[in-house]
């Protein structure tokens, strides 16, 4: 015959469990947050890169006609003027340039300009035009107006034709002439006009999102390394922004 306990339930004694077999909350937990934090990185990523190539553009913008406007004039007393407004227009372009890569790395890049030892126009133009920081904030928007605007501009390519892969199955059909669209629907080896090559599309945008996020973190980190090795003035740059 079969045994039955028929003890009470409140009074058994219960079952030995394996400590192995059970979750883990504290390994549960930093997994969570690691998930987190990978998502705020490659977020932070994307933005500063987004940021860098828009910002490249005001550089190159201001460096040519700061550079332009500035030769031609600077044999005419209106040219000083001109100077010592492309040099302040230098240090707005490149605190900007500043605080975006201080965001992205979390710590401040500090820049110390050097203050005329005299007082009077002359003591002031000398130093301006003498510091050590104003050619390096020159030389920076040379720099970031290739670096910043290739590499952005390669991060948002990227970044949307891997969006709209992804997205294929949404609105390929609404494409007029599928064939015409090269690099979006015309992908060489097939053009996308059934849901079955849209899906196939999607896959594929999957597959290069990952690499994606990886060329952002790539940008993202040389370029904010470049702004904070020619602008920053101290070598102890402060941790926490």
């Amino acid at each position: 015959m079969t045994h039955v306990d028929l003890t009470p339930i409140a009074d058994r004694a219960p079952h030995p469990v394996d400590p192995d077999t059970m979750p883990s909350g504290a390994d549960a937990e930093p997994r969570h947050r690691r998930i987190g934090a990978w998502t705020r990185l490659a977020l932070r990523d994307m933005v500063y890169s987004g940021a860098a190539f828009a910002w490249s553009i005001a550089a190159f913008a201001i460096l040519v006609t700061g550079v332009a406007v500035t030769a031609s004039l600077l044999f005419l007393v209106v040219g000083v003027f001109v100077w010592i407004g492309f040099a302040h227009a230098l240090r707005w372009t490149t605190w900007v340039d500043r605080r975006l890569a201080g965001w992205q790395r979390h710590e401040r890049v500090p820049a110390v300009y050097r203050r005329p030892a005299a007082r009077g126009f002359m003591p002031y133009l000398r130093t301006l035009s003498s510091d050590p920081q104003t050619w390096k904030d020159m030389a920076w928007l040379g720099v970031t107006s290739i670096v910043g605007f290739a590499g952005g501009l390669a991060v948002i390519t990227a970044a949307g034709l891997a969006a709209a892969y992804a997205s294929m199955p949404l609105w390929y059909w609404a494409v007029s002439h599928p064939h015409r669209q090269y690099g979006v629907t015309n992908l060489a080896f097939f053009t996308v006009d059934t849901l079955g090559e849209a899906v196939i599309t999607a896959a594929i945008g999957l597959v290069l999102i990952p690499l994606v996020l990886l060329l952002a973190r790539w940008f993202a980190a040389t370029h904010a390394g470049l702004a904070v090795r020619m602008l920053a003035s101290d070598s102890k740059l402060q941790k926490g922004c």
